[in-house]
């Protein structure tokens, strides 16, 4: 039985950068978003990304420069997707990358407030 214990133990990874927990808690803090493309560009404001509920989940609060908009986004290391969501009123899709150190995000979405997708191409600094 203590050879299985700890067969399992051994299985586990020590490497923080495997860990989603702590990948996620590298995206999360207030951001400075620089919207480059879509009908209101070029629109600068800033966005709160805090833990979401499970390990690998983002919530961007203040997206699209809406204030009441939450967005769930999944990250798995430098690469985050926005599942297809209503927040605010608004449905969102999208992708993004971020830097290896995680000091800047590349983000693509499509936001629709009920008048037509809006393509956005946006970076986020902190």
């Amino acid at each position: 039985m203590a050879l299985l214990v700890l067969s399992l133990v051994a299985c586990e990874s020590d490497d923080p950068s495997e860990n989603p927990v702590a990948i996620r808690d590298k995206y999360l803090g207030q951001w400075n978003v620089t919207e480059n493309t879509g009908i209101n560009h070029p629109q600068f404001y800033q966005v709160n990304i805090v833990a979401g509920d499970a390990d690998d989940e983002i919530v961007i609060e203040g997206l699209y420069n809406e204030v009441n908009s939450k967005v769930v986004a999944l990250v798995s290391g430098t690469q985050l997707s926005i599942p297809n969501q209503n927040s605010a009123g608004i449905s969102y899709v999208g992708s993004g990358t971020a830097n290896a150190d995680y000091s800047q995000i590349a983000l693509s979405f499509t936001a629709n407030d009920g008048s037509g997708p809006d393509q956005i191409e946006a970076v986020l600094v902190p």
